[in-house]
């Protein structure tokens, strides 16, 4: 049986839903009132609205630079061109609504990001490159107004070891983690490349296990450095409650000494992804993510007073739904260049 961070991810986060609600109705909480324990965000940040307002909810201080393109006309690619003049090559584009890492870019020249933005479809966001080597999971819960870090996870990217025999595709294809959608990134590398021998070939940039990152349990990276600095960006948003800041650092030392940027807030529907150290068993990881379910329904009763909007059940499914295959059909366009190339 594979390990169960490759489980389809209905069956194995089904215990959670259930434990929510039973928690729900031990609290007397309506299941929508979770979205309450981040009530400044579109329903507490589901993952289902714009991920720039989310950002924008925040002081910007510890983000990159940020610009949202509503579509693919020419005022677009003005903007564009101007914020890449700005901060430089590579920039990131992803979709306003993006999950997992599907319709990531990184855009390495004026030529790449033109195309990009004609053939924008959707709202995205262009973001400055971050050129730090670490990439982490942080999650944050505030309870009666003090916060506490409860989980870190380091995103180990996936990489291969040339022998000088095979390519980097090949390389590539026998990896343990490799899945179909590894295409999205190997479309931008040499894939016929011969690495030399011992040579260690770096394939992603996206911290997402969807693309191929391994997560393992960093929690002991916690610091009192670290959480000061977390305690004084959630100042400046106090409807922000529960969630997990994906961040890249140098090290983990620069993580520890609260030395990291910012470069997107997950709310409610967060994962706790260091539940999926391949380290851990099932047994563990189920611990990991039933504490985490205690704590967001402790802090959604703390916050159930808060005025919100919430829409229905039903239209917040549908929108999921259409979101979902918003990102399927952005990914099988990303893609239609290189199954043409590969053929």
């Amino acid at each position: 049986m594979r390990h169960f961070e490759f489980w389809p991810p209905r069956l194995f986060e089904l215990p959670y839903y259930l434990a929510l609600l039973a928690l729900c109705a031990r609290h007397r909480l309506s299941p929508m009132s979770l979205a309450k324990a981040n009530y400044a965000l579109d329903h507490g940040e589901l993952a289902l609205g714009s991920k720039y307002a989310t950002q924008m909810a925040f002081d910007q201080s510890l983000f990159p630079a940020t610009l949202l393109l509503s579509d693919g006309t020419s005022g677009s690619g003005d903007q564009a061109k101007q914020f890449a003049e700005e901060h430089g090559f590579p920039v990131i584009m992803k979709p306003e609504i993006g999950s997992v890492g599907k319709g990531v870019m990184r855009l390495a020249d004026s030529a790449e990001l033109d195309e990009a933005v004609t053939n924008l479809q959707s709202p995205h966001l262009l973001q400055a490159y971050i050129d730090l080597p670490a990439e982490f999971g942080v999650f944050y819960v505030r309870k009666k107004g003090q916060g506490a870090v409860t989980g870190i996870n380091e995103k180990h990217f996936p990489e291969v070891v040339g022998n000088g025999t095979d390519s980097v595709g090949d390389l590539a294809r026998k990896h343990e983690r490799f899945s179909d959608h590894w295409t999205m990134f190997l479309k931008d590398l040499d894939t016929q490349r011969i690495p030399d021998s011992g040579e260690r070939v770096r394939l992603s940039f996206v911290g997402s296990h969807t693309m191929g990152c391994r997560f393992t349990n960093d929690t002991d990276l916690a610091s009192p450095e670290l959480l000061e600095v977390l305690e004084k960006f959630a100042e400046s948003q106090p409807g922000f409650n529960f969630g997990r800041l994906d961040v890249r650092a140098r090290d983990s030392a620069a993580l520890s000494r609260g030395e990291f940027v910012i470069i997107e807030v997950n709310g409610v529907a967060s994962l706790p992804t260091h539940m999926f150290d391949p380290q851990h068993g099932l047994r563990d990881g189920y611990e990991i993510f039933l504490a985490h379910a205690k704590h967001l329904v402790e802090v959604a009763v703390e916050q159930r007073h808060q005025p919100m909007e919430l829409l229905p059940l039903w239209q917040l499914l549908k929108k999921a739904r259409r979101n979902a295959q918003d990102l399927d059909r952005l990914q099988r366009r990303l893609l239609e260049p290189s199954v043409a190339d590969s053929r």
